[in-house]
């Protein structure tokens, strides 16, 4: 009866058995998983490393000299379309408001919108929101360089297509750097904007915009 009631029965703690150490080896396995979701959960300092690495482009403010990039390029366009619209030469028989009038209005709207993002800049770095760690690391210039390589093409083949083909083709490269992707939907929708447009510049404008080969077929 002694000997037998010494013996150690497994899984006590006189003698660890398989069953302790099946134990001990799922509960090491839980406290590293712990540790594992305690680094990421959110709040810790390497998810706000994380996180400062991503700029929202719709709070956070541009820094440096890149702040001032948008601003100047739509002033430059500005600038642009308002010499356009003085040194233009309309014909004698045009009526008012004439062919300067369109591009007058949109110079005078970009040096505009280009007056309030300058003031936009002034105040943040009056106010001390911009920080030099964003800058342009969030910026996408894919679909600026899809259509400027739209604009590009449109200028070049105008006078050989006309605009009707041509003003269809930059809206369908703007509509798809924009993201859109239902090619049939977009290009009906683009000729229809360009015809428009056309018929606009005729009827309201008295101004005639380029043909191209259509105006001999048709």
């Amino acid at each position: 009866m002694t000997a037998d009631s010494e013996q150690s029965v497994p899984g006590t703690a006189g003698d660890p058995g398989p069953g302790t150490a099946t134990v001990t080896e799922e509960s090491a396995g839980t406290g590293a998983t712990g540790a594992d979701e305690a680094s990421a959960a959110p709040g810790t300092p390497e998810a706000g490393a994380e996180a400062g690495e991503a700029p929202d482009p719709e709070t956070a403010p541009w820094s440096g000299p890149a702040m001032w990039v948008v601003p100047a390029l739509v002033a430059a366009l500005g600038a642009v379309c308002l010499w356009g619209a003085f040194t233009v030469e309309a014909p004698p028989n045009v009526t008012r408001p004439g062919p300067a009038a369109f591009p007058g209005a949109v110079g005078g709207l970009l040096l505009l919108v280009a007056a309030c993002l300058s003031a936009v800049n002034v105040r943040n770095l009056r106010s001390g929101a911009v920080s030099g760690a964003n800058g342009l690391a969030w910026f996408e210039g894919r679909p600026v360089l899809l259509i400027l390589a739209g604009l590009v093409v449109h200028i070049a083949v105008l006078e050989h297509v006309g605009w009707l083909l041509s003003g269809a083709l930059l809206f369908w490269v703007v509509a798809y750097a924009f993201g859109a992707r239902a090619h049939v939907r977009d290009a009906v929708v683009a000729l229809s904007m360009s015809a428009a447009v056309q018929v606009g510049f005729s009827l309201g404008l008295g101004l005639s915009l380029p043909g191209g080969f259509l105006e001999l077929v048709l």
